[in-house]
This record gives C-alpha cells, structure tokens and sequence, in this order.
C-alpha cells in the first residue's frame, strides 16, 4: 500500500515514440513504487516520460493536476478516464472529486458528441503568443513574462 503521507507523488507514460500512451500512464507516490509499475505495465527496461506531479518541495495542490490534464494527457494520448483513475489517488484530488459540485459521473463521462468533436490543434508559436497577450491583458501585467 502506498503511503499516502510521503507527497512524492510521480507519474508515468509511454514515450512519444511508441504511439499514444492511452492506458500506459501511472501515477504513483514515490519513486520505488513508480519505477516498479513502470516495469511491469509500460516498460521493463524502464524506456518512459516521467516527472513530478508537484513541485519541488511542495505538496500536491490541484492546480497540478489541472496542469497535468492540460499537458501531459494531450501530449501523451492518455486515455482521460485512465488518468482520472490514476489522479484520484491523490489525496488533494480525491477530495476534489469527493467535494465537487458535479456528479461523479461527469468526471468520467466520454464527449457526448465525438462525431462533432474537432480534432486536436498541433502547436503554434501564433498561439502560445496569443495566450500569453491575453494572460497579460487579464492581470494587467507587461507582456515579457513569456
């Protein structure tokens, strides 16, 4: 059983080489029980994406799991249930989810219109400025932060 008081919380993915992650994605506390997992659902020589879910020296807040669905998920291709899954081992998260003023049920729920869902948009340095003006704009701050 992990311990849920350590707050080392780290996930797991299937490299980019090897096509969408899809269910090839852990999220464990630690990095022995990280590593093990890997070698037994993504990888036995360990050949994976990895990283902190928090921040240095700092506890999980959901603002890193929002930042991980942002990011990780689309670039991996991991199935969103399957992250959800793995996410709500996450104390923070779980309490989220427990609290949260949707049901259960819509943290799980599939697009209700994928035939009119438009395919994901690749990477523009036109939009990452974008972003970053309207950013500045919101919170009155100079532009130079990005």
């Amino acid at each position: 059983m992990t311990d849920k008081s350590i707050d080392d919380w780290l996930w797991a993915a299937r490299s980019i080489g090897g096509g969408p992650a899809g269910d090839a994605f852990i999220i464990e506390n630690g990095q022995d029980a990280l590593w093990r997992r890997v070698r037994q659902e993504i990888d036995r020589d360990e050949h994976c994406a990895w990283g902190n879910v928090q921040r240095m020296n700092a506890g999980s807040q959901i603002v890193d799991i929002l930042d991980m669905l942002l990011t990780v998920v689309p670039l991996y291709g991991i199935n969103r249930n399957h992250f959800m899954f793995e996410a709500a081992k996450i104390p923070v998260f779980a309490k989220y989810l427990r609290d949260a003023r949707g049901d259960l049920c819509n943290y799980v729920s599939n697009p209700a219109f994928t035939e009119a869902m438009p395919p994901p948009e690749r990477y523009s340095d036109e939009h990452m400025r974008r972003l970053g003006r309207i950013v500045s704009h919101t919170l009155g701050i100079e532009p130079d932060w990005f």
